[in-house]
C-alpha cells in the first residue's frame, strides 16, 4: 500500500507562499529601516543552542514544557531556540570588552515553542527583539518606547 505525504505543514507552523512571504518581507524591511535610523544593528544566532543555556537562563515552564530539544550524534543535548535573550546574552558576554556601549542590537529571530497552537499563536513564530545594554536604564527605556511609537506610525497606527 502506497503511503502519501501530507500537504499540510507541521502542526503549529505555516507555509509562506509568495504573496504571504512578500507581506512578511515588507514588515521586516520596515522594522529594519526604523531601527537603523535609531542606530541599532541587527544580529542573529544559531537555531540550535546547548540545552544548558536555556536550562540556566529561562523559566522552568519553558524548559520543561515548551522547549523542543534533541540529541545530536555526539550525544550532546541541544535546544531549538525558543527565545533570543539567552543567545544574545551569550554573544554579548563573548565580546563584552570589544563592544561599544551602550550596545544597541535588534533581531527578528525565528523561534519555536512546543505549545498548544491557538488562533494567532503558533509553535513557530518570529519576534522583534530590541535591546539596549549599558548606559542609563531610564534613557534606554524611553528610547525603546519612542521606537515602539515610531514603528506603530510606520505601519499606519
Amino acid at each position: 500500500m502506497a503511503q502519501y505525504l501530507s500537504t499540510q505543514p507541521y502542526k503549529g507552523t505555516r507555509d509562506f507562499y509568495p504573496e504571504d512571504f512578500r507581506v512578511q518581507r515588507w514588515m521586516f524591511e520596515n522594522l529594519r529601516r526604523v531601527l537603523a535610523r535609531w542606530g541599532y544593528q541587527e544580529y542573529d544566532g544559531p537555531m540550535l543552542e546547548p540545552f544548558e543555556l536555556y536550562a540556566a537562563k529561562s523559566g522552568e515552564e519553558l524548559v520543561n514544557q515548551q522547549l523542543y530539544w534533541l540529541m545530536d550524534r555526539g550525544e550532546r543535548k541541544l535546544a531549538v531556540r525558543p527565545e533570543m535573550t539567552p543567545t544574545m546574552a551569550r554573544m554579548v558576554a563573548g565580546k563584552f570588552h570589544e563592544l561599544p556601549k551602550p550596545v544597541r542590537w535588534f533581531s527578528i529571530p525565528n523561534l519555536w515553542r512546543y505549545e498548544r497552537p491557538q488562533r494567532g499563536r503558533l509553535r513557530e513564530h518570529w519576534q522583534l527583539n530590541v535591546d539596549v545594554l549599558g548606559g542609563d536604564r531610564v534613557l534606554a527605556d524611553a528610547e525603546v518606547i519612542q521606537i515602539a511609537l515610531e514603528l506603530m506610525k510606520e505601519f499606519g497606527g
